[in-house]
């Protein structure tokens, strides 16, 4: 009787174990221009992140409306203001959750793979159909990116600002308008 008592402990101590083992989950963030990038995460990470997109998510309407208003006000602004183009961050867990941080690392490291080579294809289609505007297409194809950075930048500073913290972007971290081309 104390030998099987002793041996259904063991069992539970083993099952307890196996069960509180760390496991890794690879998770799949969206920033605001829609750029994507691939973490992981144990269980606490991703309930901390999740929390803080719901957060982002509870300021983002307020911060769009505010910058909207300063942007129509704003005479020099001659392209509608894009908010349509900037969605609030995003994230989503890939998959199910792996034992070791190597297997998830290799699995990573294939959809990053992945992704640069579609960003690549997608750059090559976009410097040949630039080379076929003319000036005045290209012109209006900088204002259009421009007012969109622009739009990018006011609504991650209110939302920064509200929210007390940054609000992590992949690429790069624009903190002042670029310039137009030719100004």
């Amino acid at each position: 009787m104390l030998r099987l008592s002793a041996l259904i402990g063991s069992v539970l101590l083993l099952a307890t174990g196996a069960l509180c083992a760390e496991t890794f989950g690879l998770v799949q963030i969206t920033d605001m221009r829609g750029q994507t990038g691939y973490e992981i995460m144990n269980r606490e990470e991703y309930a901390t992140l999740t929390q803080d997109i719901r957060a982002e998510a509870a300021v983002y309407a307020s911060a769009v409306a505010e910058c909207r208003k300063e942007w129509e006000t704003n005479k020099e602004n001659t392209v509608s203001f894009p908010a349509n183009r900037i969605k609030p961050r995003s994230v989503k867990k890939i998959g199910s959750d792996f034992n070791n941080r190597e297997k998830a690392d290799a699995k990573k490291a294939r959809l990053e793979e992945r992704q640069n080579e579609k960003q690549m294809e997608e750059l090559q289609k976009e410097s040949q159909s630039k080379k076929m505007m003319d000036e005045k297409a290209v012109e209006r194809e900088v204002a259009r990116v421009t007012a969109y950075e622009n739009a990018l930048i006011m609504i991650s500073k209110r939302m920064s600002d509200k929210l007390g913290r940054p609000i992590p972007t992949f690429g790069l971290n624009l903190t002042e308008p670029p310039k137009a081309a030719g100004h």
